[in-house]
Parts: C-alpha cells; structure tokens; sequence
C-alpha cells in the first residue's frame, strides 16, 4: 500500500523518510530502464507532420524511429536528456510519496472518525484521490525545470545542439528567457498531474485490495500488478495534456532534425485546439505507443517471471508449461492479425506475459526426468533454443512477418499438443517434511547469501550479453567490418558452448562433487567471456574468432549459471529462488545501457578494456567469498 495506514505494516509504521526513500529509488531505477522509451516518446509528440500515410513526417513508427536514430545519432541518443531525466525522477518521486503520506496522514489524524467511517463504507478513494492530487502538483512543480531541460535535451536532433549538456542548458535559459523559461508548460502539466496521480493512487490501492482478496499472500506481486495497471490507465486517460506539455515547453527553442515547428504561443487551450485542427485527434496521441509499451513491459515481463516461478512451486510445471505454449501460440495468432495500436498492444501484453510460464516449468522437469550424472546434458540441449531462434531468424527475415508470425503461431500450437500428450512429470523425492523444513517466507530469500552469490555473477553475464548483441555490431560496423557474419557466428559459438559445457559438465562431475564441478567451470567460463569482450575493440582485425569465442564462452557461463539457479533452491522454493536470481539478473541489460553509453560517448570504444575488467574483478571478489550454491534446511523443533 502507498499512503498512510492506521494499522502499522509489518508491525512496524513506516516513516515519512522511508516513504521517501522508496520513492527516490523507484524514481531512480525505473528511469534508468525506461528512458530511450521516453526518448521515442517525446520525439512523436514534438513531431508535428503525421506517423502514417503519404504525408509523414521523419519518424512513422517505432521500430522505423529506432533504426533511425541508431543511424544518425547512435545508441547514445537514447539516453539524451537521462541527467536531468535521472533528477526528474528522483526529486518527483521524492515529492510525492513523502507529501502523499503526510497528506493522508494529516486527514486521518484531523478527522479520524470521518475516515473511519468512510473506510468501513468502503469509500476511502476521495482521501487517495484528492491527497494524490495535491502531491502530484507539489511533485510537479519541484521538478518542472528538469522536466523542460530534459524535453529540449532529448528534442535536440543531430545537426545542430543548442545545449551541450544540463549545465549548459540551465543559464542559457535563464539569459534567454527568464525565470519562465524553466516553468513553461506548467499549466497543462498540473492540470495533467492533479487528476493523473490522484487517479493512480486511487486505483492502485483498488488494484492492490482487490489482488489481496482474490490471491492470498504475495502482496509483492499484487503491488507490482496493481501499480502497472493503475499508470497504464491513468497514462492513457490524460495523455493529451502531457502532448500538450512538451510542445509548450520546446516554445523559444529552436530545435532542429524533424519537420517543422510551431510556436504555441496560444497557451493551453487554444493549444490543444490548434493540433486538433491540424493534426487531427490523433494527434493528441502521438507517441503512445512506446509510452504505453513502458507499462505493459514492466508489467509482462517482469511480473510474468516473478509469478510462473512462484507458482510452479505450487502448480503442476507440467501445466504451466502447456498453458503457456497454449497461451503463445494464441498470441502469436493474434498479432499476426493485429490491425490497430489496441491489439497489437493486447497481443504484446499476452506474448510478454506468458514467457514466464515456460522455463521455470521446463527446467523442474528436466531436473526430475534425469540424475545429476546426465542433468547437465539435456539442460544444455534446452538452453539452445535461443540461439537456433537467431539462427533462423536470417532465413525467414524475407518473408512477409504476418505470413512467418502465423505459421510460426501455427508450429506452436502442434508443438503443445506433442507436449501434453508426450510429457511424463515425476517426482523426484523430497526432504521429510517432519524433521526439516524451508528457511523462512518466500521473500526471505532476498536476504539469502546463496541467492545473492548467484544472482550477481548471473547479472555480469547478462550485462555482457547486452552489450555484444547491442554494441559490438556498431563497433563493427564503424570499423568497416561484417555485422551479420559476427553474430552468426556468434550464435554459433554460442551452441556449441551451451553444448559442450553441458558435455564438460557431466565428465567433471565422475572426478568432482557436483557443486565444486559447477563452481569451477562457472567461473571459468565467466572469467574467459569478460577477458574476451574486453579485448574485442583492441583487435578489430581479428574480429570474426572473437565472434565466435566471445559466443562459446558467454553461452557456456550463461548455461552453467542457469543450471545453479534452477537446483539452487529447495523443493518447495525452487521455482520462486529462480525467479528471483532471474529478475535481479535482467537488471544487467540496465548498466550495458546507459552507464556504458555514456562512456562510449566520451572515450569511444576504448573504455571496453577498463569498464570490463571491472566486472572481471567483481567477479573474482564473489568467486574469493566461497558463498554455497545450495540453500540448506532448518531442522523443526519439537
């Protein structure tokens, strides 16, 4: 729950720093992440010609957008504006949890019984809406002037910069403009984020009660749920007013790189109805696809892992296997169909929602259908499927993707079939119940040190996975070199890697125990991945091998890594550790992102060597600590 509560949570009441700090790190991290989104986002709305038709203007949809920028500006360009971004969303985030729980706080304690009342009634919504509002236009306003620095950073095109950076941009203004100059578009963005917040709270309390009525415990994953759902409908709600928004704030601005630009000297109003002349209602609109895709990904991606993992604890894998093949073969005919933004963001929602169903299950299967001594193999024939998927990906790119998305919907379909009739679950023995049991909760395991001694080698290794597939196709590219036939070898080696450390794998465990067999070659195969990519740009030359090696290598920890984490855990948690290990690794692709793009946009591709020796060394402290791979039980006391 957000907000005050008159029950203490946890048998402890949180402090109004604590409100705080939750929303300062929040703010922080989800900025991190979603930015290049909100990049795309901006340059839509800020584009005055229409996305479609004969008429277009430079930007038309958003994969078209992506490659473009990526042409013209580089995957830097993605970040744009991120500084400021990044205080945007710290001091908004700051604002408005502390001012939401003191203003909630302050009603209740003002007018406790009529609170209470409403509450039994069922009617505290007006408390959270309008308690909301007033958070969100004190929010608003502390942040407004990082807010207008960052539309003018991220509207800057290639061809010409009026603002090298945020402390740059912050006299310009002030010589330019005034003091108004940093509030422009306050109007309609308080006008946007009074009824924006207010709704979001009040819904994501709805949301959140009503998740903990029908599903009992995990209250985590209801607050994850609750609060995608609650901003992807107040998003869609009020967008125009955030459309409206950054036009007015680009006012006295003269950016240069994408169709013409209009002065919207008409204030709010006039404003909105001027685009409604000229640009139709959908230009109201521009842009809220990646807008929209930020909800829907962190609420399918995310919650998909976290939930399947839980619940194949619970639930039969073998189940939740075929009701995910089932539900994506049913996606993938969907979107092949797909003819407007509503199905193509529904098709999206469910592919992206029912990944989670299928490896956390896939995986306990495999460890019940076979003993250690053959574990290893078929793991690593499991893990392949990734890369045959890039492998393929080459040969059907020349088909029309609606043609290639429904036969492949198709093949899906006929695979589940084979699957539930073909699939045999058996158990594999459990602990006595009697005498031992689980270490705590489910989410006692984020204060486990095995979790920990896993997920963050696993995290390097996804970091750096990010960065050859995103970066080293543009280093080659700059270098006069063959993208294509470095990443097919690349997935190449990648197979054969996932292959054979499965192979190697089986062989060390007739010498070794199994975890010492694991940890040996784990960290071999990291330390060689991360000497490999550290060393790619010093040898342009010799790019192709490395290709290849950087492939055999990554895939080869990836896999050894991926086979900790699904034995990791006990029987009755091994599907929620996995998860978790899985979630907290993903936040890998975030420091692949824009901390190395920063880099790279000031010591271009030489940074490789230090920024990657670095993990090098994180990694060598984690193997130095010894931590287990294997969560133990307690013994019950009588």
């Amino acid at each position: 729950m957000v907000g005050y509560e008159s029950e203490p949570i946890n048998g402890r009441e949180l402090s109004s720093v604590e409100h705080s700090e939750a929303g300062l790190v929040s703010g922080i991290a989800t900025r991190m992440i979603i930015q290049p989104l909100d990049v795309l986002k901006i340059r839509f709305q800020l584009q005055e010609e229409p996305i479609g038709g004969a008429n277009s203007g430079k930007y038309k949809s958003v994969t078209q957008s992506v490659r473009l920028i990526l042409k013209e500006e580089s995957v830097a360009a993605f970040w744009k504006g991120h500084i400021p971004a990044q205080g945007l969303s710290a001091v908004y985030g700051l604002v408005q949890f502390a001012s939401f729980e003191r203003l909630t706080r302050q009603v209740y304690l003002i007018t406790p019984n009529f609170c209470h009342v409403l509450s039994f009634f069922g009617f505290q919504s007006p408390i959270d809406f309008a308690c909301g509002s007033i958070a969100g236009c004190l929010a608003m306003t502390a942040a407004m002037p990082l807010d207008v620095i960052r539309t003018r950073l991220v509207a800057q095109g290639h061809q010409s910069v009026v603002y090298k950076g945020t402390l740059d941009a912050l006299p310009h203004i002030w010589r330019t403009e005034g003091f108004k100059g940093y509030f422009r578009g306050w109007v309609p963005g308080l006008i946007q984020v009074a009824p924006f917040t207010g709704l979001q709270f009040t819904m994501y309390n709805a949301f959140y009660k009503l998740w903990n009525k029908l599903i009992k415990d995990h209250e985590n994953y209801g607050a994850l749920v609750a609060g995608a759902a609650s901003g992807t409908v107040a998003k869609t709600v009020l967008y125009p007013l955030d459309m409206v928004r950054h036009r007015l704030q680009v006012n006295g601005f003269k950016r240069s790189g994408f169709g013409k630009q209009t002065q919207h000297d008409r204030r709010m109003i006039r404003s909105m109805l001027f685009i409604l002349k000229t640009e139709s209602i959908y230009g109201l609109f521009k842009g809220l696809l990646p807008s929209l895709l930020v909800s829907t990904q962190a609420l399918c991606m995310t919650a998909s892992k976290l939930i399947f993992g839980v619940a194949s604890d619970k639930v039969s894998p073998a189940f939740l296997l075929c009701f995910g093949l089932c539900g994506t073969s049913l996606a993938v005919f969907s979107l092949s169909y797909a003819t407007s933004l509503t199905h193509l963001l529904c098709s999206s929602a469910l592919l992206g929602g029912l990944q989670g169903a299928a490896w956390v299950p896939a995986t306990k299967l495999v460890s019940n259908w076979f003993k250690d001594g053959s574990f290893a193999t078929f793991f690593s024939l499991l893990g392949c499927g990734s890369n045959m998927a890039g492998l393929l990906l080459p040969t059907i790119s020349f088909f029309y993707w609606r043609t290639y998305t429904f036969y492949l919907g198709v093949a899906c379909f006929l695979f589940t079939i084979f699957v539930y009739l073909c699939i045999e679950e058996k158990d594999s023995g459990e602990v006595d119940k009697k005498k031992e049991k689980p270490p705590g909760g489910v989410f006692s395991l984020f204060s486990s040190k095995v979790l920990w001694g896993i997920a963050i080698p696993y995290l390097i290794v996804l970091e750096i996975r990010t960065a050859t597939e995103s970066w080293m196709p543009l280093f080659i590219k700059d270098v006069e070199g063959d993208p294509g036939r470095f990443m097919f070898l690349y997935e190449t080696g990648g197979i054969i890697g996932t292959f054979v450390s499965g192979l190697m794998l089986d062989i060390l465990c007739k010498y070794v125990e199994l975890l010492t067999a694991r940890r040996i070659l784990a960290f071999l195969f990291g330390c060689l991945m991360i000497a490999t990519i550290a060393i790619s740009t010093s040898l342009p030359n010799y790019i192709i091998p490395i290709g290849f090696s950087l492939g055999f290598f990554l895939f080869s920890a990836l896999n050894v890594w991926c086979m900790i984490s699904s034995q990791a855990g006990l029987k009755s948690n091994a599907g929620s550790f996995s998860a978790f290990v899985s979630f907290i690794a993903n936040f890998g692709s975030v420091f692949a992102g824009a901390p190395l793009a920063h880099l790279v946009s000031l010591y271009g591709y030489n940074c490789f060597a230090p920024f990657f020796l670095m993990q090098l060394c994180a990694l060598l402290v984690v193997a130095y600590m010894n931590i287990p791979h294997k969560m133990a039980y307690i013994k019950k006391i009588d």
